[in-house]
Formats: structure tokens, C-alpha cells, sequence
């Protein structure tokens, strides 16, 4: 990521800029400052964390780098049992669909180590003695943002959780989210959206006939703190692909890739806003009630089995 140094951060030390850009990677300041000088260069030159950038200085900043930082970091290999509510929707000998709520963070990182979604799993499968020590961050193998709240699977052994993340990567999962908007998109049949996800027959794959957009995901050049959606590859950017439909003042989202974002970034250049949503709409600063939820999941159980989910 090259950021050119204009007026308005003329001055700014170096280690305060690059805790202002990746604070969504839940990096401290003192962690920036510990690793900085094999993270970013200015002008190509490796520097100090006190160094005040002038104008027309790049700041370039590895991201690559920084979330190699943030993994080692991550505190997922000492997480604490601690009892807590899960709003369990399914379960076998292999894992566990769950609904969680919004404010609900999913595992531990910097600066956050208990009310996790990981806490709260690693209590209830050893409470049964059904902890597999083999799990890597007690058996997630997705996330939701804090503020969105639905469906989550959770692997309950090490061979099923392998098993998911390959069909995570490989895109085979089908998710599909409700989003509230602030804006009404005019429609000519106002479906009831409930009935029809109770009605959608995935095997169809309806998502086909809703509006496509394809296109390009990477950082705004404006917020650093936003992604953004064109139609078009840009520096830094990766494709992305969502199949949307319309309900008024409420929409379903199919996506077909993970991006950073993706949902409301589309929502964003498609002229549409989430309810609650501080940052790309018009919530209130630090809301956690982003009207955003998982509702459908579908994925193939370890015995070959598909599985669907709706909430």
C-alpha cells in the first residue's frame, strides 16, 4: 500500500499514521512502533517511528507483513474457557451451527481476551469432554465482523474443521445475508423476504436471476478506513463477485467471494447504505447494531452430506 503525503498529514509521526490506517487489524500503537522499521518505508528507506513525514514523502506499508504480525500475535492458542450464552442451531459429532449475535466478537486478538465466541466454545465442549486440543482456535473456520450478527458453523474435531476450511477456500459454501437499508430501492412485486427464504431452493441457484455485480475490492484511496467496490482492477485490488436482490428497504446478498468488506462496499457504489453501518452510512460512531445477518449457509457435512441452514 503507497500512500503520497499530502497536507493534512505533514507532520504526523510515522507510527501514529500507520495506527490510524491498519487499526482495523487491531494493532496497538506500541506493537506498530516494535515492528515498524520491517513494515513500511518512506521514500524506500527504512525509518524510525518518530520520523515526522513531510510533503511528497511515500509511505510505503507492507500489509502482507503486518498481518504476519497479527497472526503470531493472536492469542487463539491460550484461549480460556469462560461460560457463556450460544445460541446453538445444530449439532453432531462433528460440529456445531450456531447463531451469533451483534457486538459478539468471534476469537482473541490483541487487546481482547475473553467474552470471545472462542471462549465461550472452548467452555461448552470441555464442560461435555469434547475439547480436541488439535483445534486451531477452537474450531472456527469463519468469522462475522462484531457488528453482524447470524449463522456460524464451528468444527468440534480437527478432521472436520480441516474439512471445512477447504470448502471455504475452494468457495463451495453458499452464504447469503439480509441487509436493512437506509434507501428503498423501487420494485415492481414487494415479495415478503421471509417467505421467500423459507421457499429458496438453493440446488436452483436462484442467486443467477438477481442482480450480478462483478468487479474490484481494494482499499479507498479517500477513507483508509473503507474498501471500495469498482468495476474495474485498481492498485491493490481483488475481484469480487455478489448476486443481490431486492425487497424494498431490504435485500439479500449472495456473495461468491470473502472480500474485506464486500457487502457494503457493493451496497456503497450501487447508491445504497446499511442501517447502523458508522462507517459507510449514516450509524452512529462506535454502533454495533449493523442491520447486516448471515441467514443461509449451506455446506457439506464430513460424511458427504450437504447441509442447509436458514435462520
Amino acid at each position: 500500500m503507497n500512500i503520497n503525503i499530502q497536507e493534512k498529514n505533514i507532520g504526523v509521526r510515522v507510527d501514529i499514521l500507520i495506527s490510524e490506517i491498519l487499526r482495523e487489524k487491531s494493532l496497538t500503537r506500541n506493537i506498530i512502533q516494535r515492528y515498524i522499521e520491517k513494515g513500511c518505508t518512506v521514500n524506500g528507506k527504512r525509518c524510525k517511528r518518530s520520523y515526522k513525514l513531510k510533503e511528497g514523502d511515500i509511505l510505503e506499508i507492507d500489509e502482507k507483513y503486518w498481518d504476519t504480525v497479527k497472526r503470531d500475535l493472536d492469542l487463539s492458542n491460550e484461549i480460556l474457557p469462560q461460560k457463556g450464552n450460544l445460541d446453538i442451531r445444530y449439532e453432531d459429532d462433528n460440529l456445531i451451527v450456531l447463531y451469533k449475535s451483534k457486538g459478539l466478537v468471534v476469537h482473541p486478538g490483541v487487546g481482547n481476551r475473553d467474552n470471545t465466541l472462542a471462549n465461550f466454545l472452548r467452555e461448552y465442549l470441555e464442560s461435555k469432554g469434547e475439547y480436541d486440543t488439535l483445534l486451531d482456535r477452537c474450531g472456527i473456520v469463519h468469522r462475522l465482523d462484531k457488528g453482524v450478527s447470524g449463522l456460524m458453523v464451528v468444527a468440534k474435531n480437527k478432521g472436520s474443521q480441516d474439512f471445512l476450511k477447504g470448502q471455504f477456500k475452494d468457495g463451495s459454501v453458499i452464504k447469503i445475508y439480509r441487509a436493512e437499508l437506509e434507501e428503498s430501492k423501487d420494485i415492481e412485486h414487494n415479495l415478503d423476504i421471509k417467505k421467500y427464504l423459507e421457499e429458496l431452493n438453493i440446488e436452483l441457484q436462484p442467486w443467477k436471476n438477481w442482480e450480478k455485480m462483478e468487479g474490484y475490492i481494494g482499499r479507498s484511496s479517500v477513507n483508509r478506513y473503507k474498501m471500495e467496490f469498482k468495476k474495474y482492477e485498481f492498485s491493490g485490488s481483488k475481484y469480487a463477485l455478489s448476486y443481490i436482490k431486492f425487497f424494498g428497504k431490504e435485500v439479500l446478498i449472495k456473495i461468491d467471494t470473502g472480500r474485506m468488506h464486500q457487502i457494503r462496499s457493493t451496497l456503497e457504489y450501487m447508491g445504497y447504505h446499511i442501517k447502523g453501518d458508522s462507517l459507510y452510512g449514516n450509524g452512529k460512531e462506535g454502533n454495533e447494531m449493523i442491520m447486516l445477518e448471515s441467514v443461509l449457509l449451506s455446506f457439506l457435512n464430513i460424511d458427504g452430506k450437504r447441509l442447509i441452514f436458514t435462520v
